[in-house]
């Protein structure tokens, strides 16, 4: 009731909005000002750096990882490892986003399973104590985030972090969403020393939208697309398989909300059941269990169970690793209404269904091109007519239009993961110490 009748008060609402611009305001400005702060930082850092490695000791990298299905630097892992004047580690945290599971579970996790790959990993999260690493700890020269707003403690962010690490990003997925302010002008990215970008177009973005103009980013190509230089093991078989990778943003109103799995969840189960010839890879986004809980979809013994289901017939299963291009090398088709997974299927040069909501999901310049090349599923007709005609029958009628766009997915078909770190070493080799 006081809330309407301040409302009406024309003078106190103009007053109240003049306020909030001026705060703004000040936030912008205070922003800008601490990105300036932290981007003077490494000019002190680097020397020190260098020194270190005129004196032939490493230089330590350590990968901040809180979702091991994010993990996008294998390749750049790899060659840190093969340079002799790196030290590559990889720090794991919990999964803040995972409202299921507990942090010691999650840190657990991600620690198991960079720790069954041979990789040397620390845990930056003690899980006996419940409680993050202290920063006093944190003794690394180069620090990579997985995520634009990585959800750990403040102590570990970079506003501490960059007074004696160079800090860097690497996007975790190809970004072909319109989402231009959270893809191109997050803190972290105007705050880094070095962002690697995934192609020309997407470095041209961060200059555009950037608050830091883009200074500090670099065209490197996507690292988690060097898997595809790999060779990898295809068995032959005579049946298909495809996968099927559903997001999460469960949604009826807003466009970002693009997730098509509740209107699809059932028919592609049933469809497993009806069709045991089709055999299928379920492959939905990280999030997608814990919030299809959070919305009521299911409950969690419901989510369990439908999950579970995906793993008991004989021609399906779940996948959740990050490891999964031997997957996509190993199918003939993906369905998908997930933003990367569009680009980053791509290079296998097989067909692509676009599932598509009623409502108009914005896409950048990018992912327009690459989704008007993709055949479109509407409804279950039409995606039973794909499975049929493309997958089964093999009439990929829009396979050369597609394979057209396969130079803006991999502008560095060499490896960007090299790529990256041949420019830190030569960024470090060089002769310019200062004062």
């Amino acid at each position: 009731m006081l809330r309407d009748h301040l409302k009406k008060n024309q003078n106190l609402v103009a007053l109240v909005n003049k306020v909030r611009l001026y705060l703004s305001y000040f936030k912008k400005n205070i922003d800008f000002l601490y990105m300036i702060l932290i981007q003077s930082r490494y000019k002190k850092v680097i020397i020190r750096k260098k020194r270190k490695l005129l004196d032939k000791k490493l230089i330590k990298v350590a990968f901040f990882v809180t979702q091991k299905q994010l993990w996008a630097g294998q390749s750049l892992f790899d060659e840190f490892l093969c340079n002799d004047c790196f030290d590559p580690m990889i720090v794991v945290f919990p999964d803040n986003e995972d409202k299921i599971n507990s942090n010691i579970f999650t840190t657990n996790a991600n620690y198991d399973f960079f720790k069954n790959l041979g990789m040397s990993v620390l845990k930056g999260y003690d899980t006996d104590s419940n409680s993050y690493l202290a920063s006093k700890n944190i003794n690394f020269d180069i620090i990579f985030y997985d995520q634009p707003f990585p959800q750990i403690h403040n102590s570990l962010l970079w506003n501490k972090l960059s007074k004696d690490s160079l800090v860097c990003y690497i996007p975790y997925g190809f970004k072909i969403a319109a989402f231009y302010q959270s893809h191109f002008n997050m803190p972290l990215q105007n705050c880094c020393w070095r962002v690697f970008a995934e192609s020309e177009w997407h470095k041209k973005q961060f200059i555009y939208y950037g608050a830091f103009k883009g200074r500090n980013v670099i065209t490197s190509g996507l690292p988690r697309l060097d898997e595809y230089n790999k060779s990898s093991y295809i068995q032959n078989r005579s049946y298909k398989r495809i996968i099927w990778a559903p997001h999460w943003s469960i949604g009826s109103h807003e466009k970002e909300f693009h997730s098509t799995f509740d209107q699809n969840y059932k028919f592609f189960l049933d469809y497993a059941y009806a069709n045991p010839e089709i055999h299928w890879v379920f492959k939905p986004h990280q999030r997608l269990k814990h919030y299809i809980v959070e919305i009521g979809l299911m409950n969690e013994e419901e989510v369990n169970h439908y999950y579970d289901e995906w793993n008991n017939l004989p021609n399906t299963f779940f996948y959740n690793d990050p490891e999964y291009f031997d997957i996509f090398k190993d199918s003939d088709a993906l369905i998908t209404d997930c933003g990367s997974f569009l680009a980053e299927y791509l290079p296998t040069k097989k067909p692509i269904l676009h599932l598509v909501k009623s409502n108009k999901f914005s896409y950048n310049l990018i992912g327009e091109k690459l989704v008007k090349s993709y055949y479109k599923g509407t409804d279950h007709n039409s995606i039973n007519t794909f499975i049929h005609d493309v997958v089964v029958n093999e009439d990929d009628f829009l396979r050369d239009s597609r394979l057209l766009n396969l130079a803006l997915v991999q502008p560095n078909p060499k490896g960007a993961g090299k790529f990256i770190v041949d420019y830190i070493h030569t960024e470090l080799k060089k002769d310019n110490l200062g004062g």
